[in-house]
């Protein structure tokens, strides 16, 4: 499948064998391209993530009495509901949507941008911060739809057994912490959610681990979202121990980032709002990690694929 581009083959770059790395070599990657453009990560991804985290808090604290933060893309913003009390009103459900609708268009703006910008650094070309960010919003609504598809996929899987799981709590009385009351629906209603959770867990982390470079394969051609689905689905196969490895092990790093700015944000603030802060310090620094890594692996992907042979276009 031929890529277009106006831009061209261009015979000086590597050959696209030379991107094939292993897991370890793709953290690495990843490392070595987020830390040599620290600063112009920070400005694509980073400070709008801030503010989408400051404006999120504002929603629960003002709407829900909470504080915490609403998360910005589709799956995680599905699961972050679970933890909320029940709505109010509908008006307060409808400003949840509205902020979630807007995160989400704008959070596939900013990975667009991200994946863009790390393509074409990896590729040893000018990455430019503009012309990442205009090439983003033409490929934003694909992007969206994407991510949309995949959300759809994990909420119909696992909404069975977070349905169930979330009914179970009714069975729950913990007013008396040393004398828990618990029914046998509620035990009953537990044990097979947990039993769905597990079997649609493991069902979700196999399709989410092959529709993974999705995003970066629309980023780079001019297919369509589900085409880009389809090419997603076809580069990972037999290769979904290589690419599950990698974002485990991208999945370690992230987490022990996420506790140094958890301990950054506990020394400035020990209070309920430290969560709060610590989010807003991860966004700001480490948010760009995962949109290179979805580029090194897509990178790497192509390389171990028969269309490896043919010439390799960026747009």
């Amino acid at each position: 499948m031929a890529f277009e581009d106006e831009l061209g083959h261009d015979p000086s770059q590597p050959p696209v064998d030379d991107y094939s790395l292993s897991a370890f070599g793709l953290v690495s990657k990843t490392i070595g391209l987020w830390t040599s453009k620290f600063v112009q990560y920070v400005f694509i991804v980073g400070l709008v993530n801030v503010a989408l985290t400051l404006i999120s808090f504002v929603v629960l604290s003002t709407l829900f009495g909470i504080i915490g933060v609403l998360e910005t893309d589709p799956i995680s913003y599905v699961f972050s509901i679970f933890t909320l009390t029940s709505f109010p009103d509908t008006t307060r459900i409808a400003i949840s949507i509205i902020f979630a609708v807007i995160a989400v268009v704008i959070g596939a703006v900013l990975i667009g941008a991200a994946i863009k910008f790390a393509l074409d650094d990896y590729a040893g070309q000018e990455a430019d911060i503009g012309m990442s960010f205009s090439h983003s919003f033409g490929k934003v609504a694909r992007i969206v739809t994407v991510q949309l598809v995949m959300t759809f996929i994990v909420s119909i899987v696992l909404f069975p057994s977070i349905s169930l799981m979330t009914r179970s709590l009714e069975g729950f009385d913990i007013s008396d912490p040393y004398n828990p009351i618990i029914t046998p629906e509620a035990i009953q209603l537990m044990m097979m959610g947990s039993i769905l959770l597990l079997v649609g867990g493991i069902f979700v982390l196999y399709i989410s681990t092959r529709l993974y470079p999705a995003a970066a394969i629309v980023v780079d051609t001019n297919l369509s979202a589900i085409d880009a689905l389809r090419k997603s689905w076809k580069i990972t196969s037999g290769n979904v121990l290589h690419v599950l490895g990698a974002i485990f092990l991208m999945g370690i790093v992230t987490a022990l980032l996420g506790l140094l700015g958890l301990g950054i944000a506990a020394v400035l603030s020990l209070n309920p709002y430290t969560i709060v802060i610590e989010v807003c310090i991860t966004s700001l620094l480490f948010s760009a990690l995962f949109p290179i890594f979805i580029a090194v692996l897509y990178r790497d992907l192509m390389s171990r694929t028969e269309e490896s042979g043919l010439p390799e276009y960026v747009l």
